[in-house]
């Protein structure tokens, strides 16, 4: 059975909070006080979320819904095979880039849960293998794993009734919230930093509208206008009144449940205000026409190897950036490349993926 077609704006979308998580994690640059989580209590975690869920309900929905299990299950065991060794490989080679600049430039930028972990060398490899001792700028990586672990269940919740796998994944997040349910991290204690069980209702509503893409909701004029009377406030207060009104947030901000370790109740309904906002305003559509697109869409097409590029740059922009590193000129420079880096990984694994087409038809036509 042929691969289900690809939607280009999911791909888009994407690529755009891919490289919005990385310029968000390079440290010292200028972009990172302008990428939109800095007008709003969402961020570009919740559009990875979101989208990976209306990805995985395309890519393996149809097999769970046409009872073909086993077949489900295999696709899935193999991604999360793929997921695994991606997040080891990333953690040994973040910790060994801060060890060697720890040596070579004398600069300690090793975090003290990872000194710890790495005193007794055996100890930090099982908590590694073991997804409990997590490495910054990865730790996405393990609840992206968690999450498609539970994606056959929540699958077939929804061959019920969608509302019946929204009911069960509300039901969990609110117990994740009033009981502090997390999975404990180790040898530090303590839990992932992205809780799962929260997070998890994120994903469970992408499954439910990538499930249901063919009959997507209608427009709803009133339902638009409230999203925008959500936006555009918080917009106003999270700047700081766009920088007219300082300390505005500050003095707020202990009103909202932003915590975004469990997904707090603010920034989710943050971002399903601004999902249907720019999804009903036509902003794809504009965008589309422009030079940004298509390589946001390569972007977005091949995101767990671009996703790991920008794991590693940022973390090596985090052992080698420091106080004195030279000003903003350079760090934008630097930030340039590391953007330019991404689309050229995800072009090299386009012409590659397109070789390996063309000798494959090459080889059936003879």
């Amino acid at each position: 059975m042929s691969a289900p077609a690809r939607i280009d704006a999911i791909d888009f979308w994407r690529g755009f909070a891919l490289l919005t998580i990385f310029v968000d994690h390079a440290p010292d640059n200028v972009l990172a006080q302008v990428t939109y989580g800095n007008f709003g209590l969402s961020d570009a975690a919740e559009a990875f979320v979101f989208l990976s869920g209306i990805s995985v309900a395309l890519a393996y929905g149809p097999r769970f819904l046409d009872g073909r299990i086993v077949a489900g299950l295999r696709a899935v065991g193999r991604r999360l095979l793929t997921l695994y060794w991606v997040q080891i490989l990333l953690s040994f080679l973040a910790l060994g880039i801060v060890v060697l600049a720890t040596v070579l430039i004398n600069d300690d930028v090793m975090e003290d849960e990872d000194r710890f972990v790495l005193s007794n060398p055996t100890r930090g490899v099982l908590a590694i293998l073991g997804l409990a001792h997590q490495i910054d700028y990865s730790n996405i990586l393990p609840l992206y794993m968690a999450l498609l672990f539970a994606t056959p269940s929540l699958i077939m919740l929804a061959r019920l009734d969608g509302r019946l796998m929204l009911t069960a994944s509300a039901t969990v997040y609110v117990l994740a919230r009033a009981f502090s349910l997390n999975i404990p991290t180790w040898p530090v204690a303590g839990g992932w930093f992205f809780n799962p069980f929260a997070w998890q209702f994120l994903f469970a509503i992408g499954l439910f509208v990538g499930l249901r893409l063919k009959a997507a909701a209608p427009f709803h004029t009133g339902l638009f206008a409230i999203c925008l009377a959500v936006l555009l406030p918080l917009a106003f207060v999270v700047s700081d009144g766009f920088a007219l009104v300082p300390g505005l947030w500050d003095g707020v901000r202990g009103y909202f449940d932003d915590d975004k370790r469990v997904l707090g109740v603010a920034r989710l309904v943050h971002f399903l205000a601004l999902a249907y906002a720019v999804h009903y305003s036509g902003l794809t559509q504009r965008l589309r026409r422009t030079a940004i697109f298509a390589p946001l869409c390569l972007i977005g097409r091949y995101s767990l190897p671009v996703f790991a590029t920008g794991a590693i740059l940022s973390t090596v922009g985090l052992a080698l950036i420091d106080e004195d590193w030279p000003g903003i000129p350079y760090n934008l420079i630097l930030l340039a490349g590391g953007l330019a880096l991404h689309y050229l990984v995800a072009s090299y694994l386009s012409i590659r993926a397109e070789g390996q087409r063309d000798r494959t038809a090459i080889a059936a036509a003879r």
